[in-house]
C-alpha cells in the first residue's frame, strides 16, 4: 500500500467517524429535550391537580414558571388552563386544558 492510499483511506475513516459523531450528538441532545419535556409535562400535571383541588397555585421554582388561569364555559363549567415554561427560555412551553365544574 502507498502513502497516497493510506491517505486515501484515512480521510474517508476520519469522514465516516465524523458523521458518527455527529449521529451520536443529535441522539444526545434529543434524549436531552425529551427528559426537559417529561419534566415540563408532570410540573403542569401536578399544578393541575393542585389548582383542582386546593384551589391555589404553586409558586414559580426551580427555573420553571406556572400560570393557571380559569375561564367560563358553557353549562355551569369553566375551562382551567395551565400553563408551565422555563423561565430562562421561552422555547419550552407546556399547556394543559380540563374542563372541570365552575365553583
Amino acid at each position: 500500500m502507498t502513502l497516497l492510499e493510506s491517505l486515501i483511506a484515512l480521510v474517508i475513516l476520519a469522514l465516516a467517524a465524523t458523521g458518527f459523531l455527529e449521529l451520536f450528538q443529535r441522539a444526545a441532545a434529543a434524549s436531552h429535550d425529551r427528559i426537559a419535556w417529561q419534566h415540563a409535562v408532570a410540573i403542569a400535571e401536578s399544578t393541575m391537580e393542585r389548582a383542582l383541588v386546593d384551589g391555589e397555585v404553586p409558586a414559580d421554582s426551580a427555573g420553571w414558571r406556572r400560570r393557571v388561569e380559569r375561564r367560563p364555559a358553557e353549562d355551569g363549567l369553566q375551562e382551567l388552563v395551565v400553563r408551565v415554561e422555563r423561565a430562562n427560555a421561552s422555547a419550552l412551553r407546556v399547556e394543559l386544558h380540563r374542563l372541570v365544574r365552575a365553583r
